[in-house]
């Protein structure tokens, strides 16, 4: 298979894609964790949780739904990327950084007000709660504007048309059926606690664990207990590995189905058993590192932004990593 990183135009869109996801987590994750717990977004910024839209276990699957979309644009639109073009930055983009920090400055603005009006944004909460995360999105708009600018918008919007509407849809569909299989979550939860609690007895002596019983229920509390050195987290949903799989075999799946004739059938089959528990043991080494990072760096760095971003950083270096190395022997010689 063709490298598309020898292209010059692919190398550029790469570059800003990091630079742009770098961007996105800093403004929403950094200021957040920044502010919050301070006097001022405690007197000025907190507002109820019922304008919040997308938290917790729904916050990670969006996360991982975007994920997913973005790996099936990638796939849809392999053989483009040999030719897509190089744009050149211009000063016209520079407006569009403006442009993000009015939106962000609006995003707490609108915080500010409800906090001071909470009794009239609570009689239409989830209506203030929509117009807030369209904020948020016209503002992630505005940095993807001002890093990549506008003409390359308008070439991908042209160009990769029919690509980013088949890819919309896959996304929304593979969001719903997240949602419905999470439901397993528990089985994966009690397996990778009781590992780590065996992993972590060989090298710590203050080592805890309470196996936590649930119903299968959408609800984010409840799993596991597990516990060094003080530090204690519950490997509850978002830590089971239930997505990482999903999202996995998902990926793998279509890409079985748009190369079926160009495979070995037999070895990618095998493969896809050897990938799935690289996937596994990847989820164990993100849950390993978060208590790792909790117990002996920082407890609310290892619950917050570690938490909630090293799980898409490994899935994408681990995926991209295990088909760069597969696909020289998973495809026939003919189709090379």
């Amino acid at each position: 298979m063709k490298n598309p990183l020898k292209n010059k135009g692919f190398r550029e869109i790469l570059i800003k894609g990091i630079i742009f996801v770098l961007c996105v987590v800093a403004i929403q994750k950094a200021i957040s964790w920044l502010l919050s717990g301070t006097y001022f977004f405690n007197t000025y910024l907190d507002i109820p949780q019922g304008f919040q839209i997308g938290k917790g276990i729904i916050s990670i699957s969006i996360v991982n739904a975007l994920l997913f979309g973005l790996v099936v644009l990638l796939i849809l639109s392999y053989k483009k990327l040999f030719n897509i073009k190089k744009f050149t930055f211009k000063k016209s983009q520079l407006w569009f950084i403006l442009l993000t920090i009015v939106f962000l400055l609006l995003h707490y603005f609108l915080k500010y007000l409800i906090n001071q009006n909470i009794e009239f944004f609570s009689q239409a909460m989830l209506f203030w709660a929509i117009i807030k995360v369209l904020i948020q999105i016209f503002m992630a708009m505005t940095i993807f504007v001002a890093i990549y600018g506008t003409e390359f918008s308008r070439y991908v919007l042209k160009e990769f048309k029919k690509e980013i509407v088949i890819t919309t849809i896959v996304t929304i569909c593979f969001f719903i059926l997240m949602i419905f299989i999470q439901n397993l979550w528990t089985y994966f939860s009690g397996f990778i606690s009781n590992i780590l609690y065996h992993i972590f007895s060989l090298f710590f002596s203050n080592v805890t664990y309470q196996p936590f019983v649930t119903s299968f229920t959408m609800s984010e509390g409840g799993g596991p207990l597990l516990g060094i050195n003080g530090f204690k987290a519950i490997i509850g949903k978002p830590c089971s590995g239930i997505d990482s799989f999903l999202l996995f075999t998902s990926l793998y799946t279509l890409i079985f189905i748009l190369d079926y004739k160009r495979l070995k059938k037999g070895l990618a089959i095998t493969l896809f058993f050897i990938g799935v528990t690289g996937m596994f043991l990847t989820n164990l080494l993100r849950i390993f590192l978060l208590f790792i990072v909790g117990a002996f760096i920082n407890a609310k760095f290892a619950v917050g932004m570690f938490h909630s971003n090293i799980g898409w950083i490994l899935f994408i270096f681990y995926f991209f990593i295990f088909w760069w190395i597969t696909s020289k022997y998973i495809y026939k010689r003919s189709f090379k």
